[in-house]
């Protein structure tokens, strides 16, 4: 299963997309309504001068493509200021195009501007499938943009403290001091220490400040939504870069991280490691939670969710769209990419994914139960913001099933689950049994996935409890039927060519 097909674009100083005036202070009950007004206008002052000076102040990364992923894959300025606390001044970050800077004490907007400096950079040098497929992609390759891509998703991910040569056995609170936003269910409030070098504004930036509003907040908001771009802009490259290419698949098994870490107790040795890192970074979170988490001084009643409903925030789109997108990478890298299936399945990844499609509250049903009747959908409607996430990690667990026998073997355990992959490959008509119908119910099912065809083989072949069911059964056989087909098909035009030959 691949997928040539997705777009993260955006343009200009849009990357600043957290709207306070859509999750901010209006549906609080401690400030007036005027005072929320006042509040609402001072943010959204402070943002459009920050956009004014990511336009002013950033200049676009040029050169050759060896060039540009050097900058890309570079640390991050706080990352020099940690390795590097020499000659520290409170002097005006300054940053260059070749990736040097003045290091300030940690100056968060000088930060912002650097990660968004990056961001443009992916997306002009590799931010499209025409610019990743072929030559392109090969050239992309020799360039470094793999490596750079993995570093940058490296360092956003994983504690500072494991980056800069500490202890990488440091038990660390891995929510708090990665540079992506935390993922705990509450908002929070502005403490510099729960960001990497982040400390104080510089002196050419000192005019962002306001009276009337807490500017840690805001910045650090943005820091967020910044960060949170730059990894759904590498992670989209990364997807294109291995869609169709194996070179390129190889290269991310075979990218080695700048030091050796732990994160969550599991051991990142490799680009696949850090993809799967990135999905547990969303373990036992239901989709409705990653659409509705909250940005930083966000009122806590004010985007409620329960089991029934839930509200959208503008940090949860992008979560949301972070989380498809590697789920997406992952399918990619793992088409018909014996090693890279066999190094995720050692990793630990099925049973992340296979929670995201089918969490654990509905993983025992149907387990042992032969079905004789239709079998009602599994797959969110269409209409369902998380229905893109679900079919590729879907395809995920089947592209890895068709190389990885342990996976096979896994997933043709769970009787609910293949309903769901079969649905996911052929639709609902799939999932019908009418024995008096087997013919038209399965005349339009596609050409039969190797993947799906090697779990439903491994639960014939005893990892199901209770054996194939009528469903799996005539999947098997219309395939079997397809295959006879096709070589009548075949042997009569090769009967043609003879008797036309003199």
């Amino acid at each position: 299963m691949d997928d040539a097909q997705d777009n993260d674009s955006s343009d200009g100083a849009d990357f600043f997309l957290f709207q306070w005036d859509k999750d901010g202070c209006m549906d609080g009950t401690t400030e007036s309504n005027e005072e929320a007004s006042i509040l609402i206008r001072s943010r959204a002052d402070f943002v459009q001068k920050l956009s004014r000076l990511a336009l002013d102040e950033v200049d676009d990364v040029c050169g050759d493509l060896h060039s540009v992923a050097s900058r890309i894959g570079s640390p991050f300025p706080c990352q020099l200021l940690r390795s590097n606390t020499t000659n520290r001044t409170r002097n005006a970050c300054h940053l260059k195009n070749d990736g040097s800077v003045e290091p300030s004490i940690g100056c968060i907007i000088c930060i912002i501007l650097d990660l968004w400096q990056r961001t443009n950079a992916v997306k002009k040098y590799m931010g499209s499938m025409a610019q990743c497929r072929g030559a392109g992609g090969d050239a992309l390759r020799e360039a470094g943009a793999i490596s750079a891509l993995l570093c940058t998703l490296w360092r956003l991910i994983v504690p500072l403290r494991a980056q800069v040569g500490k202890d990488v056995n440091e038990k660390i609170d891995v929510s708090l001091s990665s540079f992506l936003p935390t993922m705990a269910s509450e908002p929070l409030t502005c403490n510099a220490d729960m960001k990497p070098g982040v400390e104080e504004i510089c002196n050419n930036h000192l005019h962002l400040q306001n009276d009337s509003l807490n500017v840690c907040d805001i910045a650090m908001n943005e820091f967020d939504s910044t960060t949170l771009d730059l990894a759904i802009s590498c992670l989209g490259s990364l997807r294109d870069l291995s869609c169709g290419s194996a070179l390129n698949r190889a290269a991310v098994l075979a990218w080695e991280p700048p030091s050796p870490t732990i994160y969550d107790e599991h051991c990142i040795e490799n680009g696949v490691h850090v993809l799967s890192t990135y999905v547990r970074r969303y373990d036992q979170l239901k989709w409705e939670k990653i659409l509705s988490l909250k940005e930083r001084g966000i009122n806590s009643n004010s985007n409620a969710v329960n089991s029934t409903t839930y509200s959208k925030t503008d940090r949860g789109e992008k979560e949301l769209r972070l989380l498809t997108n590697v789920l997406g990478t992952i399918r990619n890298t793992s088409h018909s990419t014996p090693d890279v299936c066999q190094e995720f399945f050692n990793h630990g990844l099925v049973d992340p994914l296979v929670w995201r499609i089918m969490p654990n509250d509905d993983a025992q049903k149907y387990s042992n139960t032969q079905l004789t009747t239709p079998l009602p959908s599994s797959l969110p409607e269409a209409s369902c913001p998380w229905r893109e996430s679900c079919f590729r990690a879907a395809g995920s667990l089947i592209n890895l099933a068709e190389k990885c026998p342990d996976v096979a073997h896994q997933l043709g355990s769970n009787r609910k689950l293949i309903y769901l992959l079969i649905e996911t490959w052929g639709g609902v008509s799939a999932i019908t049994v009418d024995p008096n119908k087997m013919n038209a119910s399965t005349r339009r099912l596609p050409l039969l996935h190797l993947g799906l065809a090697a779990i439903i083989n491994a639960a014939a072949n005893g990892a199901l409890a209770g054996g194939l069911d009528n469903i799996m059964s005539q999947v098997l056989e219309k395939e079997i039927i397809r295959k006879r087909v096709a070589q009548r098909k075949e042997e009569e035009r090769k009967l043609r060519q003879t008797k036309q030959m003199p």
